[in-house]
Formats: C-alpha cells, structure tokens, sequence
C-alpha cells in the first residue's frame, strides 16, 4: 500500500513538472513575441506627428519612380505653416498624392483621388524643383517657428528645407509667395473635395 501511495506521490510530482515546464515555455514564447511586436510597430502612425514623419520620409521608390542617381529631383514637396498655434501641412508629390493635416488633430488624406487635386499637387512638385537653389539640405525637420512656413523639398538625395516668414510672403516681398499661394489653391481644391465627398 505504502509503495502504491509513493508510486502514485511520484506520478503527480512528474505530471505537476512537465506542467510547470510547458506553462514556463508558453509565457516565454509570449513574451518574445510581444517584444518583437513592439520593436516593429511604427509609433503613432495616426497622429499628427506620425503621420508628418512619413510624409517627410516618402522615398522615390515609395512612388514607382526611377531617378538617375547624377542629378538631385524633387519628387514631394511638405509645406508647414504656424496659424496662431496651429502647424497646418500640406503634402504633395509628384505622383499626385495629397493630404493636409492640422496640428490640432483634423486630417484630410487621400485628397489626391480628386483629379483636379492630384493635377494641381504634381503641378506644385514639379515648381518646387525649381526652388531648391534656395534651400539647404538638413536632417532636422522641425516644425516651423510662429510666423513662418517652412518648405520642405523631398528628393532623392535627402531632404532640402527653407523658411520664410509669412509677413514677408503676405506682402509679396518674397520669392516664395508664387509657390505658397499655389499651395493655399491646392488647399482649397481639397477642402473643396472633402466637403463634396
């Protein structure tokens, strides 16, 4: 009776073991799955400043096109500009992408499915071109002071930046007014847009 008792005592410590050991291994398993989850969620993608980051990132292998590597294209243009408080962006690219998102939470992506709009966004990259003379290269793309507008060129050799104040394109003293009243037509037509939709 004594060695049934030990015999049984025996069984249950083993099956009590084995137990343990596929519990231990289960919740290490998940453990290692959440940390690699974590490690390769982009953070924030619906915020303002998540989705400024990927508009700011946009490649042109993101968008199909093949540049030949001597000469340095424009192929997005993010325009910044500090309304008492408020940073509006507005994104096009050459592909006639567009979207304009508030600092205060409001967004309106995917303006580009309007023609009128993609039309108007490809039109404003391929004037950007022309400004990039007047730009630097940076690797700071910070929002822009009260004020002013910054204009960001993406291109396939990194980004380019200027900022101007907003007093001085107001009154047409810069040479920036051309392709900020462009981009504030561009604005209206997806205002316009997303009323209509």
């Amino acid at each position: 009776m004594t060695t049934e008792i030990f015999t049984y005592g025996i069984a249950i410590v083993l099956q009590a073991a084995i137990l343990v050991f596929f519990l231990r291994k289960a919740i290490m398993k998940k453990k290692a799955r959440t940390s690699t989850t974590n490690t390769t969620t982009p953070k924030y993608t619906d915020s303002y400043d998540g989705k400024r980051q990927l508009a700011l990132q946009v490649t042109p292998t993101q968008l199909g096109l093949a540049v030949q590597p001597a000469v340095t294209k424009v192929h997005g243009l993010v325009i910044d500009w500090d309304m008492n408080g408020t940073v509006l962006t507005l994104t096009a690219y050459i592909t006639g992408a567009a979207n304009a998102f508030l600092s205060s939470g409001s967004f309106l992506t995917g303006a580009g499915s309007n023609p009128s709009v993609a039309e108007n966004a490809a039109v404003l990259v391929q004037i950007a071109q022309g400004y990039l003379g007047r730009c630097m290269p940076v690797n700071d793309t910070g929002l822009p002071l009260p004020g002013t507008v910054r204009f960001y060129l993406l291109t396939n050799k990194g980004v380019f930046a200027a900022q101007e104040m907003l007093a001085a394109i107001e009154s047409d003293m810069s040479p920036w007014a051309e392709l900020f009243y462009r981009a504030n037509g561009m604005l209206e037509e997806i205002k316009n847009s997303s009323v209509a939709q």
